[in-house]
């Protein structure tokens, strides 16, 4: 799976983004809500990506962060900004309509630390409602990028991996939807071997 991101000059021009359509039901299930995500390339500040589902009424129980959103309707954005250095790992980005986002860095779901205690501030991201959906939007900055991943730069043709989520472990239809397939027995999107390859393009 290839995804490839736009470069913007502004992230007013996120809809020039391609859509990536997260419709791939790893587990079944008859709920299957639609769901699609933008990422894009700001150019000199770092990447945006929104993410947007078809529910009128989602489940939004949590609001603090880092509080277990993935229980609630939940979008979510898992990526690696730097996968060609070894042992780099990938932060996960969990948000709820609520705008409260679970937000960890590392190699494994067994293997994460929060994001504040590696000295960031927690992401806030910009929370989208319509009479048709919801989601939300975050741009993550170049500068956060570096305190994880140290010196990297981008360009057409830079590489990244990650893949888009959308779950709802505590709702009336429990659901798990990816961008990419995976191949596990059990509901875990901590795969990152599945991963898409992410190339910036202009």
């Amino acid at each position: 799976m290839l995804y490839n991101i736009k470069t913007i000059l502004d992230p007013s021009q996120l809809d020039r983004g391609n859509t990536a359509a997260v419709n791939i039901y790893n587990w079944g299930g008859s709920y299957r809500p639609k769901t699609e995500a933008t990422l894009c390339y700001v150019k000199d500040r770092g990447f945006i990506v929104r993410l947007l589902c078809a529910e009128t009424a989602p489940r939004a129980v949590h609001t603090k962060a880092d509080s277990p959103v993935c229980e609630d309707s939940c979008l979510e954005f898992f990526v690696n900004f730097q996968p060609d250095k070894p042992g780099n790992g990938y932060i996960n980005f969990e948000g709820n309509a609520n705008g409260a986002m679970l937000c960890h860095y590392g190699p494994s779901r067994n293997a994460r630390s929060s994001i504040v205690s590696m000295g960031l501030s927690h992401p806030v991201p910009t929370v989208i409602q319509t009479a048709a959906n919801w989601g939300w939007q975050l741009l993550i900055p170049l500068s956060w990028i570096h305190t994880l991943y140290g010196s990297v730069s981008y360009s057409t043709g830079s590489r990244i991996r990650g893949n888009f989520f959308k779950c709802g472990d505590k709702t009336d239809s429990p659901h798990y939807a990816s961008y990419t397939k995976i191949d596990s027995p059990n509901p875990d999107f901590h795969r990152p071997e599945y991963f898409a390859n992410m190339i910036i393009t202009d």
